[in-house]
């Protein structure tokens, strides 16, 4: 796998800024970027929510949603106490991509979930660049302490996603 399409698999693509930046504006940005996506998550899951035809999958979509809107929440609020302001926006040509085919009724459930499942094939992989901040914060033990915290909830969100997948998968093979 190249570098270019690996990091597009991660979490967190890094620090975009000055060199060397200090500790806080390095936490800054990630709350930002952070912010931003899982703030987009939240959106297209709840328009696949919407539509989604399995209860199980409704669900589960339905607690993830909530805590991706609840990490948005947490993300800007603490961007702000530390003097940020929120940025980062999703690109248009990926916000429509995305939207259209998690928001579609003509997906299935099985392949939306694939996709995540295929995202989040390497979940330690994709989770590193996080985790890695996490481990050089030295003074801001509120934003580390934060992030550890929402990390616990992604590895959950990611078990299921992986998990559900398999289970719809193996009964929709099992239905043919």
């Amino acid at each position: 796998m190249t570098e270019q399409r690996r990091r597009r698999l991660q979490v967190y693509n890094g620090y975009k800024g000055k060199s060397n930046p200090s500790e806080r504006e390095r936490i800054m940005h990630l709350l930002d970027e952070y912010r931003c996506t899982e703030g987009f998550v939240a959106e297209y899951l709840a328009r696949w929510l919407e539509i989604s035809n399995h209860e199980n999958v409704r669900g589960g979509l339905r607690m993830i949603q909530e805590r991706e809107a609840a990490h948005t929440r947490l993300l800007e609020s603490r961007l702000r106490e530390l003097g940020g302001l929120p940025r980062c926006t999703v690109p248009a040509e990926q916000r429509m991509q995305l939207m259209n085919f998690y928001a579609s009724a003509e997906r299935t459930d099985v392949e939306k979930l694939q996709s995540l499942a295929i995202l989040f094939q390497d979940p330690v992989d994709f989770l590193q660049p996080l985790v890695d901040l996490i481990a050089q914060i030295r003074e801001d033990q509120h934003s580390k302490e934060l992030l550890r915290t929402i990390l616990d909830d992604e590895k959950a969100t990611i078990h299921w996603l992986v998990e559900m997948y398999h289970t719809c998968s193996t009964a929709e093979g099992a239905a043919q």
